[in-house]
């Protein structure tokens, strides 16, 4: 009876941490960081298991793994942006747009909403700032889009991060 009790727990856990790592998952599109979460569950992981299935050294590796995330999304966006023409106000523009626009979706549709109008406020914020400041329409629509697509490629570069970490966590617990 022990042994199935402890199987059973043994399931649950797995199905928890699975769950987890999922959410941690869709979070990272919306701007969230669910990189940081996937350490957490990892370091969670390797105390309960006494480090039997995650050493200090992955422990290591995630957090470095999830910091060069961060500052490649920090810094990817506006550069890509810079490249499209995108001044300094198109990239707060950008920011603050994409924070509006996200806080918009979600209370229209959570986390779908908060993923398109994360996307669609950095999209609009960037050639609303442009504009303001005296720029043309090509150049406003131009930064909207470097911006729009310096998100998205920082998006994708993150959560490719985050899917190899949570892959790494899936295949340790699963192979054991």
């Amino acid at each position: 009876m022990a042994e199935i009790a402890g199987t059973m727990l043994r399931v649950a856990g797995i199905v928890l941490l699975d769950a987890a790592l999922l959410v941690s998952l869709v979070a990272i599109p919306i701007g969230l960081p669910g990189n940081f979460a996937i350490l957490a569950l990892a370091l969670v992981l390797a105390l309960v298991t006494k480090f039997a299935l995650v050493g200090w050294g992955a422990i290591a590796l995630f957090a470095g793994a999830a910091l060069a995330g961060e500052i490649i999304e920090g810094l990817l966006g506006p550069i890509v942006a810079g490249r499209y023409g995108a001044t300094k106000w198109g990239v707060a523009g950008a920011l603050v747009g994409g924070i509006a626009g996200g806080v918009a979706g979600t209370a229209v549709l959570p986390v779908v909403g908060t993923l398109i109008g994360s996307f669609a406020g950095t999209a609009l914020g960037a050639p609303l700032l442009e504009w303001s400041r005296g720029a043309s329409t090509g150049e406003g629509v131009r930064a909207g889009f470097g911006a729009f697509l310096g998100r998205g490629i920082a998006s994708a570069v993150t959560l490719a991060i985050g899917i190899s970490l949570a892959a790494w966590l899936v295949a340790r617990v699963h192979g054991s």
